[in-house]
C-alpha cells in the first residue's frame, strides 16, 4: 500500500466524516463534527486522532455527545483499514486529498466561508497554484457577444496574473475555462461530480501544472443539487471578483448563487450592464456594474470595480427569490 500523505488528525476526521460511495457506515455531518471538535477542545484532548482508540461509551462520556453520534463514530473506527485502502486507491489514480488540518488546504475557503467551508477536498494537480482568482458565471446558452466578452475578460485574468476559478458548468464557464487553458492561464476547476472521470479530459493541463481540479465529494459521485449549491459557494470564496456575463430573472444557478453571495458576502459580484434583464435586476440589488466599454478597455479588474462601485444602503434581498427550484431550473 502506498503512503497516505495526511496527518493523523486529518485521517481521523475523514474516517468519521467522509461521504464515500464505497462505504456503508454513515458519516457524521459537518455540524455533528463541529460539535465533536468543540468537545475535543473543551476536554483538552490532543486532537481528532486521540479519538481513534476509544469505544462508543468512552466517546459518549468523555465528549458528552449524543448516543447516535458516538455510535456512528465507533462503527467507523472499526473500518480504518478499509478507509485507508479507499484513499490509497484514489491516490493510485492521481486523486489526492487534503483537509482543513493540512498546510496545503486553501485558506480562502475557511476565511470566507467559516463553518460552511468543506472539511476535506479531493484534488488532482498542483494544489499550490490556488490563490485569489476571478470567476465568471452565466447562462448555458452563449451568444456571439457573450463569447467576445468572456474571452476579453479572460485576457484580463491572464494579463493580471490571476487564476481563473471554474465552476465546471456548461455555457459561459466552459468557454472561459477552455480559452484560459489555451492561453496559458493557471486554472482551478471546482467540480461537484465525477472528478475521477473528468480528470482524464484535462489530464494534459493537470500534468503540466496549469490546472488543479477540486471536489468536496466522493470522486465517483454523480450530480446532486445540494453539492452543486455548495460548490458554487466554494467558487465564490476562491474569487476576488465574480463577473456575471448573463443571467435570467428568478431562474438558474447564476441568479441563485448571486443572491446567496449578496447575502453572505463571499466575494465581490459584478455584472455586465445593459445586455440582460437578469443582470440589470441584479444591479438594482447592489451588484457592481461592468460596462461593455470596461470589458473592451485596458482597465484592470480593480480599476473597473473602484470606478463603478456604489454605496447602497439598506438594500434587502427578498429571500423568496432564493428558492431551490430556481437553482434546478438551469
Amino acid at each position: 500500500m502506498g503512503q497516505i500523505r495526511l496527518n493523523l488528525d486529518s485521517i481521523a476526521m475523514m474516517l468519521f466524516c467522509a461521504r464515500l460511495k464505497a462505504y456503508k457506515e454513515a458519516p457524521l455531518s459537518n455540524d455533528e463534527w463541529l460539535v465533536v471538535e468543540k468537545a475535543i477542545k473543551k476536554h483538552g484532548l490532543k486532537g481528532p486522532a486521540s479519538l481513534l482508540s476509544m469505544s462508543q461509551s468512552e466517546l459518549e462520556e468523555l465528549l458528552e455527545i449524543n448516543e447516535f453520534v458516538a455510535y456512528k463514530m465507533s462503527k467507523r473506527i472499526k473500518t480504518l483499514n478499509i478507509f485507508l485502502s479507499i484513499l490509497n486507491n484514489f491516490e493510485e489514480k492521481g486523486i489526492n486529498v487534503t483537509t482543513k488540518y493540512e498546510d496545503n488546504f486553501p485558506n480562502l475557503l475557511t476565511k470566507h466561508l467559516r463553518k460552511r467551508a468543506p472539511l476535506y477536498l479531493f484534488y488532482c494537480g498542483d494544489i499550490s497554484i490556488i490563490k485569489n482568482g476571478i470567476s465568471l458565471m452565466g447562462l448555458v446558452k452563449v451568444t456571439k457577444k457573450d463569447r467576445i466578452h468572456t474571452k476579453r475578460l479572460i485576457d484580463k485574468v491572464v494579463d493580471e496574473d490571476y487564476v481563473y476559478i471554474s465552476n465546471d458548468s456548461k455555457g459561459i464557464d466552459t468557454v472561459a475555462l477552455k480559452y484560459a487553458l489555451q492561453h496559458g492561464c493557471n486554472c482551478v476547476s471546482f467540480v461537484c461530480e465525477r472528478l475521477a472521470a473528468k480528470q482524464k479530459e484535462y489530464s494534459r493541463y493537470i500534468k503540466n501544472g496549469q490546472l488543479v481540479m477540486l471536489c468536496a465529494e466522493d470522486p465517483n459521485s454523480y450530480f446532486d443539487v445540494t453539492n452543486a449549491i455548495d460548490r458554487n459557494s466554494y467558487v465564490c470564496a476562491l474569487s476576488k471578483y465574480q463577473i456575471i456575463i448573463s443571467s435570467s430573472i428568478n431562474n438558474g444557478a447564476t441568479w441563485f448563487t448571486t443572491l446567496q453571495n449578496l447575502h453572505n458576502k463571499w466575494t465581490i459580484p459584478m455584472a455586465i450592464e445593459g445586455v440582460y434583464l437578469g443582470n440589470d435586476r441584479l444591479l438594482d440589488m447592489g451588484v457592481t456594474p461592468v460596462y461593455v466599454n470596461d470589458v473592451l478597455s485596458d482597465y484592470t479588474f480593480d480599476m473597473i470595480y473602484e470606478k463603478n462601485k456604489k454605496v447602497i444602503e439598506n438594500n434587502e434581498i427578498n429571500i423568496d427569490q432564493m428558492s431551490i427550484f430556481e437553482f434546478i431550473g438551469e
